[in-house]
């Protein structure tokens, strides 16, 4: 990856702050103090200023997270790498459980933050591993996490986040990279990140301010729109997954609705939520036969 791109991807983690301050609201382990050190400045980073607020930006960021949450339980694979793992606070939560190898990887200056800010919270875990790793390089950065995986295992790819800010061909990198990935040791790949326009601008249309949150001040930050990035609708979401090799089971975010303790928090209208997340999904991927013997090509 040449520098230019480099400095523009880096442009993409300032959206950890915003996502950070959001999560604050709700009850997810750790996810209070993460914010405070946002808050405090303790993490060296840039952040963007002027944020617009939004509590259904709480909403979309809770939901998403427990939807991931539950489908990780429903897997039950005990070797996890999470990819661009910013501030979310997962890795330190599941790695309470000695018997899970949990992996966050991101950009050089995110997880070298991400790593200190652990240290601070949690000390060292020996099952909790931080690599340097760009999603969208090729050829891939991806088995670096051999040094931490066991062969003849399973491993779970997650990701929050990271595609919406990817143009279709960088989707397809990170595709390729994760299919290798599962050719490799098998398992799944969990995201909510397969993104439609028509579903996202139905779902904002009640909240002007989400609107102008994800859609406006979004670009803004990173220089990329989420609706450029975006597919068109559902089912071209859904083709472009199959077309990179991977089958599709689709999750609504609706299984998570009575979990969400920021509406409570908040004061925030139930059925205002449910409306917005009728048409937000997770993925679960895995490698179609065919792909397995034959690759497709990145």
């Amino acid at each position: 990856m040449n520098k230019r791109q480099t400095t523009e991807f880096d442009k993409i983690i300032l959206t950890a702050f915003m996502v950070s301050k959001a999560r604050q609201f709700t009850d997810i382990p750790y996810a209070q103090e993460l914010a405070q050190l946002v808050e405090q400045g303790l993490i060296e980073l840039p952040e963007p200023q002027n944020q617009d607020k939004s509590v259904l930006l709480t909403v979309r960021v809770e939901a998403r997270y427990k939807a991931i949450n539950q489908l990780t339980a429903q897997y039950q694979i005990p070797q996890i790498l999470e990819l661009a793992s910013g501030l979310l606070p997962r890795g330190m939560l599941m790695s309470g459980n000695p018997n899970i190898t949990f992996i966050e990887s991101d950009l050089p200056a995110m997880i070298s933050c991400k790593q200190q800010i652990v240290q601070q919270l949690v000390g060292e875990r020996p099952n909790l591993h931080f690599l340097e790793i760009d999603a969208t390089s090729r050829p891939s950065q991806f088995l670096k996490s051999a040094v931490a995986l066991k062969s003849g295992q399973q491993v779970m790819i997650l990701c929050e986040g990271l595609l919406t800010h990817l143009s279709m061909a960088e989707k397809q990198l990170v595709c390729a990279n994760v299919r290798e990935m599962l050719q490799s040791y098998g398992g799944v790949w969990i995201t909510p990140d397969f993104i439609d326009t028509a579903s996202l601008t139905r779902s904002l249309q009640d909240d002007p301010h989400l609107q102008k949150l994800l859609l406006q001040t979004a670009k803004n930050l990173t220089g990329r729109s989420l609706v450029d990035n975006n597919f068109a609708t559902q089912e071209a979401a859904r083709q472009f997954a199959y077309e990179q090799g991977f089958r599709v089971v689709e999750y609504s975010m609706l299984n998570v609705i009575d979990q969400l303790s920021c509406l409570e928090i908040l004061g925030i209208d139930k059925e205002v939520v449910r409306k917005m997340l009728a048409t937000a999904s997770v993925f679960a991927l895995t490698l179609d036969s065919l792909t397995m013997e034959s690759p497709v090509d990145p």
